[in-house]
């Protein structure tokens, strides 16, 4: 029996959402100046002196021999000042005017930094420290100036030390009242100090403006100054005071702006927390040193490529290396920005996109990005789910670091990238991760030299060609016959400390130096300088008896022979298996292999529906290659290789890429059979929205099992590697007529929504490749309904049933399949859509009008062309822009196509050139194809993507060269006004062009040549020409309102014009 919707689960009303208020931060108009430009704002808040009465600013000359307290303002020889009345003013007391005689020696410092912050109240600190030093030579009360002065001087230490931070500046841009407050009050006391000093030694008005006091005569009139101990005490307590409250109003406002609670959770979006937990081993204690160095001096060299290129054969120690420099940068340096290990079997977790939103968040530490970050992600100027990675890179990483650009290079961050080859799984480079990451190297090298980066990899095709491109610094590691000395040595040195381990286990039967140095050089001569060797034969000899598991490691033949070695450690672990044993081992590592993220050992053995403890025999036989202590994963990606080899010595072992996703797909399908059911987050009422769930991380713990979670979330993508088995047509029809409801609250409950429609798309497209029709047909419904009623599914479970199910569309399948399930809930009488809208997706992105698109030849990708000078490049499935827009033209881009193979895209511009692009990376490919002298109204490729066509408005047609660029033969001319529309025919043989001279012409390829006369006809301008797929016909629309097909052989017109 389906069941029935309960009663508490009523029609959903949306809360208004309450948002959190958020206090501004201050406008420029509201930050604090410190800084003044004259007297008068000190002179002002310490005494009511008039403003005139008082000095100009001064400063003090640091030039060579020019000791000399100068005024700001004095008399011109040349331009004399105007001479004013001078205004009345009160009586000025002694006292009061000493006090604003005090201002001279903070005012000179206020004018030097004229910034915001604490700059000229450490200025301050400076000049009244010189004073009180003076001081000192009086013998009455030495102590307490002594304190006072070293009470002044440790202000001056802390507060240099606080904007000696980088960026600390960016943050004092916005100083608050909290802060100008206590600096202020500072600034009043050491104002207050000084007018008693200066009044007690004697200074008069006419000393200060004659001129002609020096730092000596005013050193030695200080010296005479005698204040009480009791004063001097209060002086400096009320100074400790005031230098306290600073402090501590710094470091409020500063967990505030920058460590505050709010950035900390906007900025922890960014954060991908590494499945693995942990990086690889650096490297044993004192080997690798001459590698280590030469890193050491590219990170300084400023003038060095701002990407290191640390490449070799796998084992070579690459990972261990950059484990080495992340220790090394971050704990002794303090230079490491972030790193990033990449790991073959993380591939579905570990994305390029994953890859810098942790440089981002890592980078955040940084005041400034930080506060760039949070700002852009608080107004929601950052999409950390678009799939367009080289918009998330601009956004996220180049824009950021710009405002970093003037750190010197010993402060600049270092980024390491691990493994870049092992980014993209098995899919390796012909994975959109992969190459979307390759794109994004290619613009880090665009990046200034200060910020630098380390990639690690194997020296695959694809990367050599990026670095072919960028030229970085390349150190190569040495391995098999061209291993160097050191890295021989290093890999003894290796074994020496790792035979010392064991041996220290066997004490009684294994002396200290076991097994001697001969035969550790001589298994460092079969590493062959692959330091996994070393580390593998080393996990061999680990797993059992020593002696006898070394003579095992030594039995190998040849050098840095890896598989040798993995067929002795599968030999020990499993000897003379049973076929159950052996399939069983198949299972476990196919399992593992192709698994889209790390699975622990209870979830495989659900997964294959294996007895755990068998699971657990496989494993703990493996534990030289593979660890199994958390999550299964190989030591190296060496052995999957090994695996996979098929001509190896593991051909008894060799694993079928195809059978284990056929297998995980089938058992992905039963278990989602088995487990998905009605209300499967037991959720009691739909006033309730999914994150307002009490417990319900907990609650989807209990509800949903991790193998179930898994099965949900990658069950198409094993079955898109798989065969239309019959136990598998079986398990996906009943899935889609019985289970997309209970599987789409998991994708709900687990905020997956928008992956589920990728998951569906790639069903579709295996339906569509195995011509399964009667299945098709629901299975294309399913995306819709998911696009359709997005935001409610996103935030309620209950309201799949409630408030989408009800409207779906009344001839839709799901319609008929699912509704009549749940009777209990809302009937459309009347009003209700029949069919979906034809509207499948709305591509959204260019900021002006779209003047051309096309296909690629596969469906899967659109282009278009656009008045804002770009082209873009859409997955015709999701409707999301792929990497960035195309640009280059400087004119409105009137024309695109895709080339047949759907490599490269030619557009056409009004700025007289047409482009050819790689589709992949988005580059231009070789100059602009120019010899037009006016725009271009029309581009195509031929059908074998040799030729390129043009049509443009200097009423010419013109063929190129699509790989060298040249043009092909003469202009095409013949045409009395604007060529608007050029095509090819199927065969490739003839070009047909229409004009708004109302012809269409048959132009030769070969010859260049027109073909027989011109069609003519129609009344108004020929807008648009196409062949016919036979080439037979040629159709023409014009603006005479009518559409004309034409004989391309007798060039008549063929039947009545179409009206």
């Amino acid at each position: 029996m389906e069941p029935n919707l309960k009663p508490n689960w009523k029609f959903w009303k949306k809360k208004k959402s309450s948002q959190p208020s958020t206090s501004a931060l201050p406008t420029p108009a509201q930050t604090i100046v410190v800084a003044a430009t004259s007297a008068t704002a000190i002179a002002a808040s310490a005494a009511p002196v008039e403003i005139n009465s008082i000095i100009s600013p001064v400063i003090i000359s640091n030039q060579t021999n020019q000791n000399t307290l100068v005024s700001a303002e004095a008399p011109s020889t040349s331009n004399p000042p105007e001479q004013h009345a001078p205004p009345s003013r009160p009586h000025v007391s002694k006292t009061e005017a000493w006090l604003s005689r005090a201002t001279l020696f903070l005012t000179f410092t206020k004018s030097v930094a004229e910034g915001v912050g604490l700059t000229p109240l450490k200025a301050a600190c400076e000049g009244v420290v010189s004073l009180l030093e003076a001081v000192q030579t009086v013998q009455d009360n030495r102590s307490a100036w002594n304190e006072l002065v070293l009470a002044i001087k440790a202000h001056l230490n802390t507060f240099g030390q606080q904007l000696g931070q980088v960026g600390i500046s960016d943050i004092l841009e916005e100083v608050e009242s909290s802060l100008k407050d206590p600096i202020e009050e500072y600034f009043d006391d050491v104002t207050d100090l000084l007018a008693n000093i200066l009044a007690e030694s004697g200074i008069t008005e006419a000393d200060i403006k004659t001129n002609k006091l020096t730092i000596s005569v005013l050193v030695q009139r200080i010296g005479t100054t005698k204040l009480e101990a009791g004063i001097i005490n209060d002086y400096r307590l009320r100074l400790q005071t005031a230098q306290s409250k600073i402090m501590q109003s710094l470091l409020l406002y500063i967990a505030s702006s920058v460590g505050d609670s709010k950035d900390d959770v906007i900025l922890a979006k960014l954060r991908f927390i590494d499945p693995s937990e942990s990086r690889p081993r650096e490297c044993a204690t004192g080997t690798r040193t001459d590698i280590l160095m030469r890193c050491r001096e590219w990170s300084l060299d400023e003038n060095a490529p701002n990407i290191l290129w640390i490449k070799g054969h796998p084992g070579g120690g690459k990972s261990a290396i950059a484990s080495s420099l992340v220790k090394e940068l971050g704990v002794k340096k303090r230079r490491l920005g972030s790193s990033f290990f990449f790991q073959r079997q993380n591939a579905a977790t570990m994305t390029t996109s994953a890859l810098w939103r942790t440089v981002a968040y890592d980078l955040g530490r940084h005041p400034t990005i930080r506060k760039s970050l949070a700002t852009k992600m608080k107004k929601e100027e950052i999409d950390l789910r678009t799939p367009n990675i080289d918009i998330l890179f601009q956004q996220l990483i180049r824009g950021p670091l710009t405002k970093i650009n003037n750190v010197p290079m010993e402060q600049s961050p270092i980024v390491i990238i691990d493994a870049l080859d092992e980014c993209g799984g098995l899919e390796g480079q012909r994975s959109k991760d992969r190459k979307d990451l390759i794109r994004t190297l290619d613009s880090w090298s665009k990046l200034p030299r200060n910020f630098k980066l380390i990639v690690t990899s194997r020296e695959e095709n694809d990367i050599a060609r990026l670095f072919s491109r960028t030229q970085p610094h390349a150190i190569e590691l040495s391995t098999g016959e061209k291993t160097d000395a050191q890295s021989k040595e290093d890999i003894q040195s290796f074994l020496r400390i790792e035979f010392q381990t064991i041996a220290e286990r066997y004490p009684e039967s294994l002396s200290a130096d076991w097994p001697g140095s001969k035969i550790i050089e001589d298994l460092a001569v079969k590493a062959g300088g692959l330091f996994i060797w070393a580390s593998t034969a080393i996990k061999l000899i680990e797993a059992g008896e020593p002696e006898e598991q070394l003579k095992q490691a030594l039995s190998g033949k040849g050098t840095g022979d890896m598989n040798g070695l993995y067929v002795q450690v599968i030999n020990t672990s499993f000897p003379s298996p049973s076929v159950q044993v052996v399939q069983n081992l198949l299972s476990v590592v196919g399992t593992v292999i192709v698994a889209k993220e790390p699975l622990r050992l209870s979830a495989v053995a659900q997964l294959l529906s294996m007895a755990k403890s068998a699971a657990e025999y496989i494993c703990t036989g493996l534990q030289s290659v593979m660890e199994s202590s958390d999550e299964l994963r190989f030591r190296h990606q060496s052995f999957v290789d090994f695996l996979l080899d098929h001509g190896s010595d593991a051909s008894n072992f060799s694993i079928s890429l195809g059978r284990a996703h056929e297998a995980l797909a089938s058992r992905c399908l039963e278990i989602m059979k088995k487990e998905l059911r009605f209300n499967i987050g037991n959720i009691e009422s739909s006033y309730t929205l999914n994150d307002e769930i009490p417990g319900l991380k907990s609650r989807l713990e209990k509800c949903i099992s991790p193998h179930l979670l898994y099965a949900s979330r990658f069950w198409t993508t094993h079955l898109e590697e798989a065969s239309p088995s019959p136990e598998i047509l079986e398990d996906v029809r009943y899935f889609l007529r019985n289970q997309f409801l209970f599987w789409l609250e998991v994708i709900s409950l687990h905020q997956l929504v928008n992956r589920g429609v990728i998951i569906l798309l790639v069903l579709l497209r295996w339906l569509k490749r195995h011509n399964l029709e009667d299945l098709i047909a629901l299975a294309s419904d399913m995306p819709r309904f998911i696009t359709h009623f997005n935001p409610l599914i996103l935030q309620s479970v209950p309201h799949i049933y409630l408030s989408a199910l009800p409207f779906v569309p009344e001839q839709s399948w799901i319609a008929k399949e699912y509704g009549p399930r749940y009777p209990n809930t809302l009937k459309i009488e009347e009003g209700g859509d029949r069919k979906w809208s034809a509207t499948l997706n709305i591509l959204a992105g260019h900021i002006e009008g779209v003047l051309s698109v096309a296909w690629s030849v596969d469906g899967r990708r659109i282009v278009s062309g656009s008045r804002d000078k770009t082209v873009r490049i859409w997955d015709a499935e999701t409707g999301q822009q792929q990497g960035s827009s195309l640009e280059g033209h400087n004119g409105l881009v009137l024309s695109v196509d895709f080339s047949p193979d759907g490599g490269w895209i030619v557009s056409g511009s009004e700025d007289k050139t047409v482009r050819i692009w790689d589709a992949e990376t988005g580059q231009q490919h070789g100059s602009s194809l120019e010899g037009h002298n006016d725009s271009i109204q029309s581009v195509a490729f031929s059908p074998d993507g040799r030729w390129i066509v043009s049509g443009s408005y200097d009423k010419t047609v013109r063929i190129w060269d699509a790989e060298t660029g040249q043009q092909h033969g003469s202009s095409l001319e013949g045409h009395d006004d604007w060529v608007q529309s050029v095509s090819f025919s199927r065969d490739g043989r003839w070009i047909v062009s229409g004009s708004e001279d109302k012809t269409v012409r048959i132009w030769d390829v070969e010859t260049g040549q027109q073909h027989g006369s011109s069609l003519e006809g129609h009344d108004n301008y020929v807008q648009s020409v196409a062949f016919s797929p036979d080439g037979r016909w040629i159709v023409s629309g014009s603006f005479d309102r009518t559409v004309r097909i034409w004989d391309v052989e007798t060039g008549q017109q063929h039947g009545p014009s179409l009206e």
